[in-house]
C-alpha cells in the first residue's frame, strides 16, 4: 500500500462529500477504505458524524458505530467480530479512551492488527480530535502510513502547541481584603511589619510567611530579582529546619521564577522539593503538572492535574489550571469542561467566562463564545476591562488588531510588559512571536 497524500483541508461540506465518495467507491469495487476525519473538538466531530450518517443511510448504506473505552480497545477485532451487516460502514470514535495503564491500547491494536482491515474489506471512518491524530501518528505509525486518506475539519486556524507562560502557575497566597490599592503600597506595609517583628524563634514562621508574601508581590510588579532574594531569605531563615512544611511556599515561588526564566528542569526539581514537604498540597501538584507538560511529559501532566483537582474539587483555580493545561495541548473539549466547572464554582469572576469564550472560538462555536464574552463584560472591573478589550479584539476582529490594542494599553499605562508575557489567555490567542514583539 503506497503512502497517502498529506491531509486535505477543505470546507465542511467538501469534506463530507469526499468521505461519502470514497466510501461509495469502496463499496462499488469491494475494496477496503480506511479514512481519518480530524476535528478540533468533539462538538464538531459529532456534527460531521451525524451529517455523514444521514447521507449514507439515505443512500441505503448501514452505519455501525464503535465507541472505544477501556473494555473495548481492540478496534480491528471488534469490527471483524461484529454482527453488523456485511456491507456496513464503521464509524470509530473515542480512540483516546482505550485501555492499558497509559490508555494507549486502542492505538497499539490498530498498529498490530491493521492487516485485518484489508483482509475483510473494511470500510471505516476513524473520527479523531487533533490531539488524537497526533497521538495516533506516534503510537500507531504503521497504521498511520497504512490509512487511505486523512481529511481535516479544522478550518483555517490550525491548533498549535502552546507553551503556557508563568501566569498559569498557582501561588498559595490567601486572597484577603487589602486596604492598599497598589502592590507597591502593599510591599511597603509588609516591609515595615517585617522590620517590627522580633528576630526570635517564636516569630520565625511569621517572618518566613511575610518574606514569601513580599516575594510574590515583587514578582507581581516584575521585580523578579528581589522576589528571588525574598524567597531565598525565607529558606535561609528556616536554617536547619528546611525540611519543614513552611518551606514549601518559598520553594514554589522559586520554581515559578525558574519556569519564567525558561529553566523548566530546575522548576520541576524545586517543585519536587516542595512536594516532599507538603505532599498533599494541590497547588504544588497543579504546578508540577504544568511543568511536566512544558517538559513534554503530557500524559504525566494530565494525571498529575487530575489528582490535584481530586484533592480540592471545589477550588476554581485548580479547575482553571487544569483547563489551561488541556487548552495548551489542543484538547479543547476537556478544557471547556474544566473552565465550565471553574465558572460554576466562581460565577462572579470574569476570567472563567473569558477562557470559555476563547475555547468556544477555537472550536468554532460563535454563539457560545459571544454569550461568555457578554457575561465577562458585565462582571469586569476597571483593570479587567483593559484585558477584555484585548481578548475581544483577538476574538472578534483579528490577532493583528489585538496586538494594536495591547500596545496602546501598555503605552497608556494600565498594563505592564511583564504582565503581557505572563498572561495565559493571551498565549492562547496570539503566537509567541507576536507576544515577544509587543513585550520588547
Amino acid at each position: 500500500m503506497s503512502n497517502p497524500a498529506p491531509p486535505d483541508r477543505l470546507s465542511f461540506e467538501d469534506n463530507l462529500s469526499t468521505l461519502q465518495e470514497e466510501l461509495l467507491l469502496a463499496a462499488k469495487w469491494q475494496r477496503p477504505s480506511i479514512l481519518l476525519a480530524v476535528h478540533k473538538s468533539k462538538f464538531g466531530q459529532q456534527k460531521a458524524e451525524a451529517a455523514l450518517e444521514e447521507r449514507l443511510v439515505a443512500l441505503g448504506h448501514a452505519v455501525t458505530r464503535i465507541t472505544v473505552d477501556k473494555d473495548h480497545s481492540d478496534v480491528p477485532h471488534l469490527i471483524v467480530g461484529s454482527s453488523a451487516p456485511r456491507d456496513s460502514i464503521f464509524f470509530v470514535s473515542n480512540i483516546d479512551w482505550g485501555g492499558g495503564e497509559d490508555h494507549r491500547d486502542a492505538y497499539r491494536a490498530l498498529n498490530i492488527y491493521r492487516e485485518l482491515f484489508v483482509d475483510h474489506h473494511v470500510r471505516m471512518v476513524l473520527w479523531l480530535t487533533t490531539s488524537e491524530a497526533a497521538t495516533l501518528a506516534r503510537y500507531a505509525p504503521d497504521f498511520w502510513a497504512f490509512r487511505h486518506r486523512v481529511l481535516e475539519f479544522t478550518g483555517q486556524r490550525i491548533p498549535r502547541r502552546i507553551s503556557l507562560p508563568s501566569g498559569a502557575l498557582l501561588w498559595d497566597i490567601q486572597n484577603t481584603v487589602d486596604p492598599f490599592d497598589t502592590p507597591e503600597a502593599r510591599i511597603a506595609v509588609r516591609e515595615q511589619l517585617f522590620a517590627r517583628l522580633p528576630d526570635n524563634p517564636e516569630a520565625r514562621s511569621s517572618r518566613i510567611d511575610l518574606l514569601y508574601n513580599l516575594g510574590y508581590l515583587n514578582w507581581l510588579i516584575g521585580n523578579t530579582a528581589k522576589a528571588a532574594r525574598d524567597f531565598e531569605a525565607a529558606l535561609a531563615l528556616a536554617g536547619r529546619d528546611r525540611a519543614e512544611q513552611i518551606c514549601s511556599s518559598p520553594l514554589n515561588g522559586l520554581a515559578i521564577l525558574a519556569y519564567e526564566a525558561q529553566d523548566r528542569t530546575r522548576a520541576a526539581d524545586l517543585l519536587s522539593q516542595a512536594l516532599q514537604r507538603s505532599p498533599e498540597h494541590p497547588y504544588l501538584l497543579a504546578n508540577k503538572g504544568i511543568v511536566a507538560s512544558a517538559l513534554g511529559r503530557n500524559q504525566d501532566a494530565v494525571t498529575i492535574a487530575a489528582r490535584a483537582v481530586r484533592m480540592s474539587d471545589r477550588d476554581p483555580r485548580l479547575w482553571g489550571a487544569r483547563g489551561y493545561l488541556y487548552a495548551s495541548t489542543g484538547k479543547f473539549d476537556e478544557a471547556i469542561t474544566c473552565f465550565g466547572k471553574a465558572s460554576e464554582l466562581a460565577p462572579r469572576l470574569p476570567v472563567h467566562h473569558i477562557t470559555l469564550a476563547v475555547c468556544y472560538d477555537l472550536v468554532e462555536r460563535p454563539d457560545e463564545m459571544s454569550a461568555q464574552l457578554a457575561s465577562a463584560r458585565k462582571l469586569a472591573d476597571r483593570p479587567m476591562t483593559a484585558w477584555l478589550d484585548i481578548y475581544e479584539a483577538a476574538l472578534l476582529d483579528s490577532p493583528a488588531r489585538a496586538v494594536q490594542v495591547v500596545r496602546a494599553a501598555v503605552a497608556g499605562g494600565p498594563l505592564r510588559l511583564h504582565e503581557i508575557r505572563r498572561d495565559p489567555i493571551l498565549a492562547l490567542l496570539l503566537d509567541s512571536q507576536q507576544i515577544e514583539e509587543i513585550a520588547t
